[in-house]
């Protein structure tokens, strides 16, 4: 199966509605897709998440899109950051609606944000700032709120990446990610962002596989044009480094199907 679990609507920082992702997810002859855009934050407003009285209108919209494409499966879910202290916000969300998955992801290490602007990391400690995002990422799974982690090796955005090798930073997050049995994201966002390369690269990929860390597909489309974007690569990506399955979410529950 083809599945695209990672696209956001005009709500937040993307553009158009359900209805028109799948509309574009029908024609590249995908199987499934997961809406799963920003959730409000705890005591927080962005401009590029819900607030929480978004939440009926973003739920409406993809009950939309499942009336409208009933032969394509359209699941419910929500990108929801992961911050220290963030819990019971996030157990209060889920208890709201039936979503059928949550993707996890850390933008922001206190006041820092990952994929913020490439000027914020030039003065930077570039692997201090990496090692503080894998200790985020390794709480995030360890938190066991969320059924997949999104853009695992995001730090690289903008093409700052670490002096030294990284595996066994890798090898020690993805053995939490193995022990809290969540998957992580294989998304093709990072093929349209200035790092050029699929989050995450190959030798994370490969240590997550020799863990038996399950994947998830995700284009992280911002605007419907971009819904299975490169999927041919991410899945080449993935079957080089020994995955043939993929999980897909049925309100919170994972079935693993072939890629």
């Amino acid at each position: 199966m083809l599945i695209d679990y990672h696209m956001h609507t005009r709500l937040t920082d993307g553009v158009g509605e359900p209805v028109e992702y799948a509309r574009v997810a029908v024609e590249r002859g995908l199987d499934e897709i997961g809406c799963a855009d920003h959730a409000p934050l705890a005591g927080l407003e962005t401009d590029w998440h819900m607030k929480k009285s978004d939440l009926e209108t973003y739920v409406g919209w993809v009950c939309e899109a499942q009336k409208k494409f009933p032969k394509l499966h359209v699941k419910l879910g929500l990108e929801v950051d992961f911050m220290p202290g963030c819990e019971t916000w996030v157990r209060e969300l889920a208890a709201l609606y039936p979503w059928d998955f949550f993707l996890g992801s850390v933008h922001f290490i206190g006041e820092f944000a990952v994929d913020g602007r490439a000027e914020d990391w030039r003065n930077e400690d570039v692997d201090a700032r990496w090692r503080e995002y894998f200790e985020l990422w390794k709480q995030a799974a360890r938190s066991r709120l969320f059924d997949s982690l999104a853009h695992p090796d995001l730090p690289k955005k903008f093409g700052f990446r670490p002096k030294v090798d990284f595996a066994p930073v890798y090898e020690d997050a993805l053995r939490a990610v193995a022990d809290s049995a969540v998957a992580i994201e294989v998304s093709t966002a990072g093929l349209r962002k200035p790092c050029k390369e699929i989050y995450p690269g190959k030798q994370f990929l490969g240590i997550a596989q020799r863990l038996n860390v399950p994947i998830t597909l995700g284009s992280d489309a911002h605007v419907p044009q971009d819904v299975g974007q490169d999927f041919d690569r991410a899945v080449a990506l993935a079957r080089s480094c020994g995955y043939d399955k993929v999980c897909r979410f049925t309100l919170r529950k994972r079935e693993l199907v072939k890629l």
